[in-house]
């Protein structure tokens, strides 16, 4: 049985697989709609969620599967140890997709769980989404991926973590446009940050302009985690995030004549990291982007199941 926590302790073959699956099942989904038949899979949300939820469990129920939404604050998690709730959890389903708010929370779930479990995001990593973006890139890219530019512009946090493990892993070249010190702590990790120091393929600047120069694809994220966006509380670290990254917002004058495709997880902020002309731009996949979501969650589920022996 193997967790999907992080993609750290998946190899490269591994990924590969996970992608070529994804590809396999998008092209030929007829032949998969028994693939998870009489399966159960509980989905945990404790942060709210759109492509997340409903790509997971339009997954199961197209593989022939069940999945189970579970609100965390409706819930007993709030009542009682995570481990025990767990526990319960995993012996009626065979898989967990926990989406959480600390990642050391997801530790406590994968050490009670019986059954496999995936992390649907946290505040340092979504595995789920780098898959998807890999995936995206394959199927947007004359050649082979390992060969694209990849440029992620914006702020370091969950998403950029994921993608450079991804990256290294794979062989991409991905550079970080990114300020010196925008982050509030909560996703740094001691390898992500060897990787960038170390790595001849994962690179940083602060010059978003520079390093787009040259992309085959240009990312960005939100600036402000989504549990903070609307909440009055955050509302001075909220305007003195949007003050320092407007530098790095992706519009038409960062972008002009990049021959390069567009990317974004989602959800949305128009105006803050991308000007709505540049989500309608001809360049944009960010939409294709968001339905690999879909595709990239069955080949993960296709692994997961497989190598917990339920195939």
């Amino acid at each position: 049985m193997r967790h999907v926590a992080n993609l750290k302790d998946l190899s490269p073959d591994e990924i590969r697989e996970i992608l070529d699956k994804s590809i396999e099942i998008k092209q030929n989904p007829a032949r998969y709609t028994g693939l998870l038949a009489n399966q159960s899979m509980a989905m945990i949300f404790q942060k709210t969620s759109t492509r997340t939820r409903v790509s997971f469990e339009v997954a199961m129920t197209e593989l022939g599967g069940h999945a189970i939404y579970i609100d965390w604050e409706s819930s007993n998690f709030v009542l009682s140890g995570i481990e025990y709730e767990t526990e319960y959890l995993s012996r009626n389903v065979s898989c967990i997709m926990a989406r959480l708010l600390h990642f050391d929370d997801v530790l406590k779930i994968i050490s009670g769980s019986q059954a496999p479990v995936i992390n649907g995001c946290c505040e340092k990593y979504h595995p789920c989404q780098a898959l998807t973006d890999v995936l995206t890139m394959t199927e947007h890219f004359d050649g082979s991926v390992e060969d694209a530019h990849l440029v992620y512009v914006g702020v370091q946090n969950n998403v950029s973590n994921s993608l450079v493990i991804i990256c290294a892993k794979l062989g991409i070249r991905l550079t970080l446009a990114t300020p010196d010190e925008n982050d509030n702590g909560e996703s740094q990790d001691a390898d992500v940050r060897r990787i960038i120091e170390q790595s001849d393929l994962i690179n940083h600047t602060t010059e978003a302009r520079a390093a787009v120069t040259d992309a085959d694809f240009v990312y960005t994220d939100t600036w402000i985690d989504m549990q903070y966006f609307n909440d009055p509380d955050h509302v001075e670290e909220r305007t003195a995030r949007i003050n320092q990254m407007m530098p790095y917002q992706i519009n038409r004058a960062l972008l002009d004549k990049v021959d390069c495709k567009i990317m974004h997880d989602m959800p949305i902020h128009d105006d803050f990291e991308i000007t709505p002309e540049m989500v309608r731009d001809p360049r944009s996949i960010i939409f294709s982007q968001a339905e690999n979501r879909l595709h990239a969650q069955k080949g993960l589920l296709w692994w997961v199941y497989r190598e917990a022996g339920n195939l």
